[in-house]
């Protein structure tokens, strides 16, 4: 279920059965193929780190090989956690 800042379901995807890894389940849904469509030139959505970055898509930082996330970006990826659960607990009242 691809949920915008304002919880408005956008999108979602059905059919994927088993172990499909999400990067796969989420470039079949009509949100990755036409982004533009659904949510627009200036929005985007916030992910977990199993999805790729793009302009439109944001996931939180992964650690770089033989360094450590800078604090900026450990933050970033603290608050964007919240925003994630914050989110997916509220999207449980429209079901």
């Amino acid at each position: 279920v691809i949920l915008p800042h304002n919880l408005a379901i956008v999108d979602y995807s059905i059919g994927h059965t088993g172990n499909a890894h999400d990067t796969f389940t989420f470039q079949s849904t009509r949100v990755f193929q036409q982004h533009k469509a659904l949510l627009g030139d200036n929005h985007w959505i916030w992910v977990d780190s199993a999805y790729p970055l793009e302009t439109w898509c944001i996931p939180p930082f992964k650690k770089p090989p033989n360094r450590a996330l800078t604090a900026e970006q450990k933050v970033f990826n603290t608050t964007l956690s919240k925003v994630l659960l914050f989110l997916f607990f509220n999207s449980l009242m429209f079901i």
